[in-house]
C-alpha cells in the first residue's frame, strides 16, 4: 500500500469512528494490508487492536495502552519493537507462518494469554517462563520438539494447549503447574510421562490421545479432579491401578484390551474406538 488514499472504504470508516467517536477497539482483521494506516499512529488510546498485515510495522510499538493484540496475514517474524507493548494481557498471532517465538516477549509480563497455534514453531525461548501472570498458553498445531523447563515456573497458568506438535518428552517442571485445569498433548510422538504430573491436582482435563505411550506413570491416581482422560491411539500394554482412584471421571476413553484390568464402575464410564 502506498497511501492512505488507497484504504478500503470500510477501514476509513472503522478509523474515523475511532477517531471521533474515541472508540478504544479497531477491528481491521477482515481487511489484508500491506502496512497499516498512517493515522494508526494518533490512536494511543486504542485498547484492543486485530490487524492483517504482510509485515509488522516498528511504530505499532507507539499503541502503549494497548491490552490486546492480534495480528494476521501470514507474518515470518515479529519486529523488538512490539516488546515495548507492555500492557498487553493477549496477544494473538494465531495461524502465521512464524517458525520462532522471539526472546524478547518474554519481557511482556503482563500477558495473561498468549495463543501462538497453526505457525511453523520449532521450538519456545526460556524466556516464557517469565511471563507469570499468563492463564492460557496455546501453542498447538506446530512442529515443537521439546519444550523448556522454564515453563514449570508458571503458576498461575490454568490451559496449556501443546496438541499437535512433534513432542517425544516432556520437562519434570511441568509438575509445577498446580493451576492447571486442562492440559492438551494429543497427535504427538510422546513415549512416556514425567511422574511429576500427578502433582496436577487441579487437572480436570487430560488430552493423551495419539501418542507412542507405552505406560502411564502410578502418580496418575492423584488427579482425583480429573473428569476427561482421552488415551485411545497409544501403544499401552497396562493401565496403573491407581486410576481407580480417578472417581470424578466422566469421559474416558482407550483401547478395548485395557478395560479388563479396570474397576467395574471405570470399566462402564469408558468408552473405546469403534
Amino acid at each position: 500500500m502506498t497511501g492512505d488514499k488507497k484504504l478500503p472504504r470500510a477501514a476509513v470508516l472503522r478509523i474515523n469512528k475511532c477517531l471521533w467517536n474515541g472508540s478504544d477497539v479497531l477491528d481491521l482483521s477482515d481487511i489484508p494490508l500491506d502496512a497499516p494506516p498512517g493515522q494508526l499512529r494518533e490512536l494511543t488510546h486504542l485498547r484492543e487492536l486485530r490487524l492483517n498485515l504482510t509485515r509488522v510495522p516498528e511504530r505499532l510499538s507507539d499503541l502503549t495502552a494497548l491490552t490486546h493484540l492480534r495480528l494476521d496475514g501470514e507474518l515470518t517474524s515479529l519486529p523488538e519493537s512490539l516488546g515495548g507493548l507492555t500492557a498487553l494481557t493477549s496477544l494473538d498471532v494465531y495461524g502465521n507462518r512464524l517458525t520462532e517465538v522471539p526472546e524478547w516477549l518474554g519481557g511482556l509480563t503482563s500477558l495473561k494469554c498468549l495463543y501462538l497455534q497453526g505457525n511453523q514453531l520449532t521450538g519456545l525461548p526460556d524466556s516464557l517462563g517469565n511471563l507469570t501472570a499468563l492463564t492460557e498458553l496455546i501453542v498447538s498445531k506446530n512442529q515443537l520438539t521439546e519444550i523448556p523447563e522454564s515453563l514449570g515456573g508458571l503458576a498461575a497458568l490454568q490451559r496449556l494447549y501443546l496438541g499437535i506438535n512433534r513432542l517425544t518428552s516432556l520437562p519434570e517442571s511441568l509438575g509445577g503447574l498446580t493451576a492447571l485445569t486442562s492440559l492438551i498433548l494429543m497427535n504427538n510422538r510422546l513415549a512416556g510421562l514425567p511422574e511429576s504430573l500427578g502433582g496436577l491436582t487441579a487437572l480436570r482435563h487430560l488430552f493423551l490421545q495419539n501418542n507412542r505411550l507405552t505406560s502411564l506413570p502410578e502418580s496418575l491416581g492423584g488427579l482425583t479432579a480429573l473428569t476427561e482422560l482421552y488415551l485411545e491411539g497409544n501403544q499401552l500394554t497396562g493401565l496403573p491401578g491407581s486410576l481407580g482412584n480417578l472417581t470424578a471421571l466422566t469421559r474416558f476413553r482407550l483401547e478395548s484390551d485395557l478395560l479388563a484390568g479396570l474397576p467395574k464402575w471405570l470399566r462402564h464410564r469408558a468408552k473405546t474406538p469403534r
